[in-house]
């Protein structure tokens, strides 16, 4: 009788815990596909990209002749990586545009008569055209890698 009781409460507690392992299993997949997990799997992927991102200066003023550098050469593909991870694309595209109107020369022209005002960790080059609005290239430092990037041009 003894050993039908030991069978007893050894298989109740076996369908126990694989009751409670499915039930697990089933939560953690549904977990899986909510919108919470999906935005935190996003912000991982992207803390990761933002500190494995080196390009750019340990100073404003460095970031902006690399970029410039970058630029006189034509190679578009470096220019746009001296952007902040997450507009690099977006300004790949817009850089790619205004080589092909040929207007790489003014933009450098442009960025070289920029002067840096510097607030807290935010770089602001400006240039001021004569009866026009100014221009401005953000900069913000990667707290990651410590070099600067650009945020807005």
């Amino acid at each position: 009788m003894t050993k039908n009781i030991v069978k007893f409460f050894g298989g109740t507690v076996l369908v126990v815990v694989l009751g409670l392992g499915a039930l697990f299993a089933i939560d953690y997949i549904r977990y899986q596909k909510s919108p919470e997990y999906q935005v935190m799997k996003e912000y991982e992927r992207m803390e990761q990209a933002y500190a494995e991102d080196t390009y750019g200066g340990s100073t404003p003023e460095e970031t902006l002749n690399l970029f410039i550098d970058a630029l006189k050469r034509g190679d578009v593909d470096l220019a746009s990586k001296y952007f902040v991870v997450d507009k690099q694309e977006e300004q790949k595209k817009g850089l790619q545009g205004i080589w092909q109107k040929g207007l790489f020369i003014n933009m450098i022209t442009d960025l070289e008569k920029t002067t840096l005002t510097l607030r807290s960790n935010t770089a602001y080059f400006t240039l001021v055209r004569q009866n026009d609005l100014p221009s401005e290239l953000v900069m913000r430092k990667n707290p990651l890698t410590n070099v600067w990037k650009i945020t807005e041009l």
